[in-house]
């Protein structure tokens, strides 16, 4: 039984390669093989009052689409890695890298405190870099992301949320973020697999839909874990390739693995995006206290969180897309430990449930 399995697996696999036609074109030279801008706004307040991941900011940067890692206009070093890891070079492939500066903002519910109450979530701060390979087709994308950062007062979080809340006016005042936690350097590696489960439809100027399973590994001080993904798209003239779940920055892969259109795709499209993810988290600076400096402050938390995501998304080809999205997940930390709030205060939420407003811009 189980090699009539076996057998059966691997001849869906060839039938599922060929229906993708590897070899077929890639259109690296319509006018739709584009640069991108990406700005991406999170913010739980979509869904209550900031606590646990208050928000968070990040511009990204992703290059045109080349053939292979030698035609990219790279360092030699960034040409070297991509010819060199594996799965990040084929010949039934197409490359690009991208470049990401994001800031996240962690705090406790009661914003009032000056110091938070013991158990609870310490305030945290972090501003981080990331650089991604991604080599993809339209069966699967690879993509390898090293990330650098700060947490902690470099990180500027605190300026950042006073901004926010006190000059504009869209929330309380924090004042616990004296005790925010101590400083150090972050440094993540992570690598993401997309795979193509089933798709069917058109494409270019017709309705299609997608199904797509997305796992990853990331090690490091910011985010050691284990994640996969389950996601659906289906809507007018999408594009080809694989969306990327939104995450908190520094802790998501950066992805814009899609593929150009053909000169005669419209200029307008529009999907519908559908998901649902499960992370095993085995280590984290933000919740668990550091390994570097002297925090040893942590909070109670599972080690897995499930998360849905709905999300619509508008493109108009020549300049610009948005994109918004809704993520709701269970609960990260253990509710029970965490302290009851101050009178008339509310306690930490224990979940990561956030939106998403992502707005591309094409040059």
């Amino acid at each position: 039984m189980l090699l009539k399995l076996v057998v059966l697996l691997s001849a869906w696999v060839v039938l599922l390669s060929d229906t993708f036609a590897f070899a077929e074109d890639f259109y690296l030279e319509s006018p739709f093989n584009v640069r991108m801008m990406r700005l991406q706004i999170d913010n739980d307040v979509v869904w209550k009052e900031d606590s646990n991941f208050s928000s968070g900011l990040s511009l990204q940067y992703h290059t045109l689409r080349y053939a292979d890692w030698e035609e990219t206009r790279a360092p030699g070093l960034v040409k070297w890695v991509g010819r060199h890891f594996p799965t990040l070079h084929d010949e039934d492939s197409i490359v690009r890298y991208g470049h990401s500066l994001g800031q996240s903002i962690y705090t406790p519910a009661e914003l009032e405190a000056e110091t938070p109450q013991d158990g609870d979530l310490p305030y945290a701060g972090t501003l981080t870099y990331s650089f991604s390979w991604q080599c993809f087709n339209r069966q699967m994308a690879r993509n390898l992301m090293v990330t650098i950062g700060v947490l902690g007062r470099e990180a500027q979080a605190e300026n950042s949320q006073k901004i926010a809340h006190d000059q504009l006016g869209l929330g309380e005042d924090p004042r616990g973020w004296d005790t925010q936690r101590d400083s150090e350097p972050i440094f993540n590696v992570g690598y993401q697999y997309t795979l193509g489960l089933f798709s069917a439809g058109e494409t270019t100027n017709g309705w299609a839909g997608q199904l797509s399973l997305q796992p990853s590994i990331s090690l490091g001080n910011l985010n050691t874990a284990v994640k996969a993904g389950l996601g659906f798209r289906w809507g007018w003239n999408m594009m080809e390739g694989f969306f990327g779940f939104p995450d908190r920055p520094g802790c998501e892969f950066i992805q814009a693995a899609y593929l150009p259109k053909p000169p005669s795709a419209s200029l307008h499209s529009v999907e519908m995006v559908l998901g649902i993810s499960g992370t095993a988290l085995a280590y984290s600076a933000l919740y668990d206290g550091s390994v570097l400096s002297g925090d040893d402050r942590s909070v109670e938390r599972k080690t897995f969180f499930a998360s849905g995501l709905v999300g619509l998304i508008y493109r108009y080809h020549p300049f610009f897309s948005i994109g918004a999205y809704l993520q709701s997940s269970t609960d990260l930390l253990k509710m029970d430990s965490l302290p009851d709030p101050l009178p008339g205060g509310e306690k930490t939420h224990a979940d990561l449930s956030y939106g998403v407003l992502m707005i591309d811009f094409y040059f």
